[in-house]
């Protein structure tokens, strides 16, 4: 393990591309929670007041939502560039031809987006507890780890995004087709199907909340659209948001889907 770990740190560190699309994630990142700043002092009364951005326990939700976007583009893209860039500068055949099986191969590609998930997830956690205690009048333990779970949450989030880019990259393999429908299908196509055929066409109801990326979305989704009596559509009579749990358990089944097509897409397509 350590080994493949080694390996693929030696592939990429020195990479231009993944090296600048990491350094804007660290950036943007946390800088993103600080567009709260940029609200008006008189919110409409059925929203809260700006402090609730920086002090716990909601600073959790804020910070985890600012994450929902930047890990999906920043992250995502970096996924799908490491392994098409390795099909097209044909490193992909020359690390079977060297020995190593498609197993590994396969193998390693996950446990670099454990890794990620991992060191993103503690990322998260310290820009949090650091916001946090300085922003929350009184601070204790207590309070700042009242977050419903939003550790894990965070961390199955993130793991959802980048399953879903190393689908596509090996369903794909170019890197220009891959990002281009990673894209528009979380930012446009899955929206069309939920909203325009979901409801509209086949009135399918609460499932529109269940498709692939809206399931992982809602891990950490925008927490103003817990105040539903305000957003709620009068032609939609179904919550608008998963349940934690239910977003949970939908991210962990696609997941597994997602890897099994991969895996066995890989195992079986030319290299």
């Amino acid at each position: 393990m350590l080994r493949l770990i080694k390996l693929e740190w030696s592939k990429f560190s020195k990479n231009n591309v993944i090296v600048l699309l990491t350094a804007f994630f660290a950036i943007f990142f946390p800088a993103s929670l600080y567009i709260g700043k940029l609200f008006p002092d008189d919110l409409p009364s059925f929203l809260p007041g700006k402090a609730i951005f920086f002090s716990f326990p909601t600073v959790w939700e804020y910070l985890g939502y600012a994450g929902n976007w930047t890990v999906f583009f920043f992250m995502g893209v970096m996924i799908i560039y490491t392994i098409t860039i390795e099909v097209s500068n044909k490193t992909m055949r020359q690390s079977i031809i060297n020995g190593q099986s498609r197993q590994q191969f396969f193998f390693s590609k996950y446990l670099t987006i454990f890794l990620l998930c991992v060191i993103i997830t503690v990322y998260y956690t310290l820009i949090t507890l650091i916001v946090g205690f300085s922003s929350t009048p009184n601070p204790s333990i207590s309070l700042a780890f009242d977050n419903d779970m939003a550790i894990p949450r965070f961390f199955l989030m993130c793991f959802g995004y980048m399953n879903f880019a190393i689908f596509l990259a090996f369903m794909f393999r170019k890197s220009g087709i891959a990002v281009f429908f990673y894209l528009t299908y979380v930012m446009i196509i899955e929206m069309i199907l939920r909203w325009l055929v979901g409801i509209n066409w086949l009135d399918l109801g609460v499932a529109v909340n269940y498709f692939p990326l809206n399931s992982i979305e809602d891990l950490m989704p925008m927490p103003f659209l817990h105040y539903a009596d305000f957003f709620q559509n009068n032609d939609i009579d179904f919550p608008i948001l998963l349940t934690y749990n239910q977003a949970t358990a939908a991210t962990i089944v696609y997941s597994l889907i997602f890897m099994g097509i991969s895996y066995f897409s890989f195992m079986k397509r030319d290299i």
